[in-house]
């Protein structure tokens, strides 16, 4: 089964946080820096899921 890496709106910020996963792996101060950063786990072989605000998927990225 494919790792799935979640960017979410957490507090005053955006965390990048591996699904099933209790802790962020990185809590950024915007969405696109959390979106780069969860990049790094893409290429690696794992989907991205990028959320909205309100916690709606707004795109998920398949892995490369």
């Amino acid at each position: 089964m494919a790792k799935r890496y979640h960017v979410t709106k957490r507090g005053d910020g955006w965390a990048v946080k591996r699904e099933g996963s209790q802790k962020a792996s990185k809590v950024h101060k915007s969405k696109d820096a959390a979106t780069k950063d969860a990049q790094k786990f893409r290429e690696k072989g794992s989907d991205v899921v990028i959320h909205k605000r309100d916690g709606s998927i707004e795109r998920w990225q398949k892995k490369k």
